[in-house]
């Protein structure tokens, strides 16, 4: 980003926030679905961007297209994962510079659904968004904090981590971006014993430690069951994130009692 326009550029994402927040009860709409069908579409979602390699920023953008898709219109089980393939598509057409073939997305989905049904799910899902696509991405705000401490590698991986655990859970859909990837953040120094949320901290994320709390305290009680995260856990678990899904079940199981 333009260093002379940061603070501008980031009171933009914050107005931009609310436009791009799903209905947090969407659930109650939908007739053939429930929130334990939405954990397991992200978590093989999370997948399918590790295997096509994509950027950070795609996933998240996906599982926004999802949320705010099916805040409005209700979809069946059969399409579910339709809708899913289709917003990784969308998300990797604005986010990537490479953008992965509908060939190789259906591939995924084992060839359950042909070209021209993807095609035509994806002019639906942004006729329904009306072409709304300039999602404040939590990265963008995890960035913006982690000037704050220096951009500490390892405390920002874990933030990573801890934001993608998130996903998982349709209880952190109240929450706009910003105060998520503060809440990561938070968690992350915590327990890499990296000191107070200091006033720097505050500034630079737009959050006291008493507002990121409600995030901090769902993410645990996510964390203390890794079995509802298993591509996110394993994605972590390599050497290229460090390994830090394995450093927070340590800590985990040193300092939460399950």
């Amino acid at each position: 980003m333009v260093a002379e326009y940061v603070v501008e550029i980031f009171e933009y994402l914050r107005e931009l926030e609310p436009q791009y927040q799903p209905n947090p009860n969407y659930m109650e709409n939908q007739k053939g679905l429930a929130w334990k069908m939405r954990s397991i579409l992200v978590d093989w979602l999370v997948e399918v961007h590790d295997k096509f390699h994509l950027l950070p920023e795609t996933l998240f953008f996906a599982i926004n297209i999802i949320d705010r898709f099916l805040s409005q219109r209700v979809v069946s089980l059969v399409k579910l994962q339709l809708v899913g393939i289709t917003s990784m598509l969308i998300a990797a057409k604005v986010e990537e510079i490479m953008c992965p073939s509908i060939e190789n997305f259906i591939y995924m989905a084992d060839g359950g659904y042909t070209e021209e049904e993807v095609k035509k799910a994806e002019r639906y899902i942004l006729q329904v968004l009306e072409w709304n696509m300039s999602y404040p991405n939590p990265l963008n705000f995890l960035r913006r904090i982690s000037k704050a401490d220096d951009y500490d590698v390892q405390t920002r991986t874990i933030a990573k981590y801890l934001m993608e655990v998130s996903l998982i859970d349709h209880r952190f859909l109240p929450f706009p971006p910003s105060q998520i990837a503060a809440g990561s953040l938070f968690l992350a120094r915590h327990m890499l014993n990296r000191g107070e949320w200091n006033a720097n901290l505050i500034h630079y994320s737009g959050y006291t430690q008493e507002e990121v709390t409600p995030v901090v305290e769902i993410l645990i009680e996510i964390l203390s069951k890794p079995t509802k995260y298993q591509a996110i856990f394993k994605k972590y678990s390599s050497k290229k994130f460090m390994k830090i899904s394995v450093i927070v079940q340590d800590w985990m199981c040193k300092n939460v009692s399950y």
